[in-house]
C-alpha cells in the first residue's frame, strides 16, 4: 500500500504533463465517398396524338383559254366523263368536262350551299324553267324557289305556248316576290326565268389586270 500511494503524486504529475501538450496540425481531408445518386429511369410513353383539324376549301378561278400546242381530249373526242378540268403534263393534253359545276354560299340558309352548273357569259347568270298551264281562260301564277330574290337580280322571263290546235298569245308579268304571273287562253306553256348574280368586266386590258393561276386555271 506504501508503494502504491508513493507512486501516485509522479503519476499525477505526467498525467499534467500530456495534458499541457499542445495538439499538433489537422490532417489532410479523406477522399470523397461515392454518389448517392441513382441511375436514370426510362423514358415516359408519348402522349396521343391530337384530333385532326378540319380539310379547307380549295377555290379555283375561271379556265382561261387554250395555248398555242395544247390538245382537247376525253370521252369519244370532246368531251370527258367526269366532272372537273385537268391537264396532263406527260401528254400534253387538256381534259375537260361538259359541265363545270361549283359552290356558292346559300344566301339565307347559313347552314347550307348551293351547287350551281355554269352557263357562259357576259355575266354570272342564273336561270330557273318549267313548264305551266292557263286553266281558267285568264292567268297562272308561277313560283320560283324561296331563295331567288336574294340570290339575283334584273329577272327576264320568256313564255312558249305549247300548241293544242290554235294560235294562243301570251303575256308575263314581272318577277316580284318570287314569283310571276302568266296571262291568256287556256293552254300550255314553257317557261324560263333568268337573272344576274353578279358582273364581270369581259374584255380589260392586259395592262390593267393580273392573270393569276398556272395551266388551264386561269383567272383574274
Amino acid at each position: 500500500m506504501s508503494r502504491y500511494y508513493g507512486n501516485y503524486p509522479q503519476y499525477l504529475g505526467a498525467q499534467k504533463c500530456c495534458d499541457l501538450r499542445s495538439q499538433g496540425p489537422q490532417g489532410p481531408p479523406g477522399p470523397t465517398g461515392p454518389s448517392a445518386i441513382g441511375q436514370i429511369g426510362p423514358a415516359g410513353k408519348v402522349g396521343d396524338t391530337g384530333p385532326t383539324g378540319p380539310t379547307g376549301r380549295s377555290c379555283k378561278g375561271d379556265t382561261g383559254p387554250a395555248g398555242p400546242g395544247i390538245k382537247f381530249g376525253g370521252a369519244s373526242g370532246n368531251e370527258s366523263t367526269t366532272n372537273g378540268v385537268w391537264y396532263d403534263l406527260s401528254s400534253n393534253i387538256f381534259y375537260y368536262a361538259s359541265a363545270k359545276s361549283f359552290i356558292i354560299e346559300h344566301p339565307i340558309q347559313q347552314e347550307k350551299y348551293l351547287v350551281h352548273a355554269c352557263l357562259e357569259g357576259p355575266e354570272a347568270g342564273v336561270y330557273y324553267r318549267g313548264t305551266g298551264e292557263i286553266l281558267d281562260n285568264n292567268s297562272t301564277i308561277i313560283e320560283l324557289p324561296y331563295y331567288v330574290g336574294a340570290l339575283a337580280k334584273d329577272f327576264t322571263v320568256q313564255i312558249t305556248p305549247i300548241y293544242n290546235g290554235k294560235i294562243n298569245v301570251l303575256n308575263s308579268s314581272e318577277v316580284i316576290n318570287n314569283k310571276f304571273t302568266v296571262y291568256g287562253e287556256n293552254c300550255k306553256f314553257y317557261w324560263q326565268v333568268t337573272g344576274k348574280r353578279a358582273g364581270i368586266i369581259t374584255e380589260p386590258l392586259k395592262t390593267d389586270v393580273e392573270v393569276k393561276g398556272e395551266g388551264p386555271y386561269l383567272y383574274i
